[in-house]
């Protein structure tokens, strides 16, 4: 009940890397399939390897049985070679580097991840028969080349300045998305983003009397960079507002945003995750625009269509 938070948190922290990947495309998304269960579950503490690695096996077999042998032998080469390159043993590295795992790190991952693979591969006659090979396998934890819909939501304080007046009020906001994914974690989208906002604003007298709700309306195009687990976003596009004054008048703007983010493994058919976000809003209004910092955290679900 509580892993998922838990893992979600660690992966918010992880750095936003990503390691080297075998060229065959087959070798290559294996590896980062089985690279991505490493990192996620090493969030929450890492301890016997074989215990480790045997609660691992069946989401890793669900990748490798989609694989042909020759490939999982390839990339089996492809890590001997690659820890080696990098000073493996790791036992070794360890003992020339002071003894302190942040100075492996790297080959940790990899030694862990051909520890999955090997045992995996033992256990690859116990494939179902209806995991066949993939011609062109694309993965079960990673997302590429696939169309895409992401969608969540969450909460925002919000900063509000206009002419010399700033005041401060909070809400929320959900948002869809469809996008296209691309090799190397490069993502491209486009939807909606509908939220609400309340606030009690000083009267000309400076006094707060009543209470004042807020529609915006945004239609973002979202570039997301995804590393091992975690991504980054960049965002912009065009921002509409109203308030309970006069529902439908509509105040036009620009939105412009980030936020950093994680995903954990696939739950069934959906990457379930958390991000935190900023983006500056500008409302051109008669007078003096309407100026806003919004900073919140959120939810989101990536669907693979």
């Amino acid at each position: 009940m509580y892993g998922r938070p838990l893992v979600i948190a660690g992966l918010l922290l992880a750095a936003c890397t990503r390691r080297p990947a075998p060229k065959d495309p087959n070798e290559r998304v294996l590896f980062r399939d089985l690279e991505r269960q490493i990192t996620v579950n090493q969030t929450t503490g890492w301890g016997v390897d074989r215990l480790e690695i045997e609660g691992m096996l069946e989401t890793a077999l669900e990748s490798m049985c989609r694989v042909d042998p020759l490939a999982r032998r390839g990339l089996q080469m492809w890590l001997d070679g690659e820890i080696t390159r990098r000073g493996g043993p790791l036992e070794s590295a360890w003992k020339r580097r002071g003894k302190r795992l942040a100075r492996v790190d790297d080959l940790l991952v990899l030694t862990r991840v051909k520890m999955l693979l090997v045992r995996a591969e033992e256990m690859a006659g116990d494939c179902p028969f209806w995991l066949e090979p993939e011609h062109e396998f694309r993965g079960r934890q990673i997302s590429e080349r696939r169309f895409q819909i992401t969608f969540g939501g969450g909460g925002k304080g919000i900063l509000v300045r206009q002419g010399d007046s700033v005041d401060v009020s909070f809400g929320g906001a959900g948002r869809l998305l469809f996008g296209r994914t691309f090799i190397g974690g490069h993502g491209l989208y486009s939807g909606i983003e509908a939220g609400g906002s309340a606030a009690i604003p000083k009267d000309d007298m400076g006094e707060r009397t009543s209470l004042e709700l807020t529609a915006d309306f945004v239609v973002p195009v979202v570039y997301r960079r995804t590393f091992t687990s975690s991504y980054v976003e960049l965002e912009a596009g065009w921002l509409g507002r109203s308030t309970e004054r006069d529902w439908s008048a509509i105040d036009h703007g620009i939105h412009v945003g980030a936020a950093f983010g994680a995903r954990a493994l696939r739950t069934r058919f959906l990457f379930p995750g958390a991000a935190l976000g900023i983006s500056w809003e500008r409302i051109f209004v008669a007078g003096d625009d309407l100026t806003s910092i919004k900073i919140g955290a959120r939810v989101a679900f990536d669907l693979d269509l």
